[in-house]
């Protein structure tokens, strides 16, 4: 199968190099020119936290340059999304599906627009993967994998699970479920209380345990997700300061997405994660104000750090 992988960051180089080891025809694109020169010509650099480096060529190109694809896989940043999305109809092929690896909520829906809800598919995993440089990634380690049908989409199970395949034979522990819907909440849950706090503080996960202050607002902002999630029928279920810990704990020296774009002078994903939780917790009546306050903390972080830029 011939697989796109939109998006040159951390999880997109990591997943181009990964599918070429396994043999897969696959490309990495991008929008700028001159970036998939630059990749073109140095291929991308793993790292591991073992000292380890390897440069592996991979296929880059503009989107009109790849032809169409049995596989999209989308892994831009959420405010990226309805740009990159525009892509689809020169990627996808007829027949096709596109699969969403992102965080927060609001990404399949810039999706569904451009090529409607049937051909897609959401996942979501927890990698610990750092983009250093361009074509340059840090790759500390793997978790699980989870891919699924949303509602409205028309990939049945048995191309799932070839998906699923293609994952697997490329070195990812990777499996389908019936409620993916459920465990995009439950990973929202997750980022919602990590990834503000461990920006704003510019902190390792785990840091955000021993910082009793920050500790107790990341939970609370976890546990008004989880309130969000039932009140629409989402089987979000644990404690949520137990979750957090648990994570906080096994990814101890990884360094937040959010907190490696404010390191970096980029846009935040706040929008597609606090924000959202904000906004359907007003519509269904249910209080949220540490989302509230997360969102606009990190929506002036954003600010501050494009006026510095500019």
């Amino acid at each position: 199968m011939k697989i796109a992988v939109i998006g040159p960051g951390a999880v997109g180089c990591l997943l181009a190099v990964s599918f070429a080891q396994a043999g897969e025809d696959v490309h990495l694109v991008d929008y700028r020119p001159q970036r998939v020169a630059l990749l073109r010509k140095q291929g991308i650099s793993l790292k591991t936290l073992q000292g380890e480096t390897r440069l592996i060529p991979v296929p880059c190109g503009l989107p009109g340059e790849v032809g169409p694809c049995g596989l999209v896989i989308m892994a831009v940043k959420a405010h990226q999304t309805e740009a990159a999305a525009s892509s689809l109809p020169l990627l996808l092929a007829p027949g096709g599906s596109a699969l969403s690896l992102q965080n927060g909520l609001g990404n399949l829906e810039a999706m569904a627009r451009v090529v409607g809800p049937e051909p897609l598919l959401a996942g979501i995993t927890f990698l610990g993967v750092t983009r250093q440089e361009e074509g340059q990634i840090l790759y500390a380690g793997q978790g699980e994998m989870i891919i699924g049908a949303p509602p409205g989409s028309g990939v049945g199970a048995q191309e799932i699970e070839a998906v699923v395949a293609l994952f697997t034979q490329a070195g990812f522990a990777c499996r389908a479920v019936a409620d993916i819907q459920s465990l995009l909440w439950d990973k929202l849950m997750i980022n919602a209380g990590i990834n503000p706090l461990t920006a704003l503080l510019r902190v390792p996960n785990g840091a955000l345990p021993d910082l009793p202050e920050a500790w107790s607002l990341a939970v609370a902002a976890a546990a008004e997700v989880q309130a969000v999630a039932r009140a629409q029928g989402l089987a979000v279920s644990g404690d949520p300061a137990e979750r957090l810990l648990l994570v906080c704990r096994a990814t101890a020296q990884n360094r937040s997405s959010m907190l490696q774009d404010v390191l970096a002078a980029r846009v935040t994903e706040i929008d597609s994660l606090n924000a959202q939780v904000a906004t359907l917790g007003a519509a269904l009546n249910i209080p949220t104000p540490v989302n509230d306050l997360l969102t606009r903390l990190l929506r002036s972080l954003d600010a501050s750090i494009s006026l510095r830029v500019g």
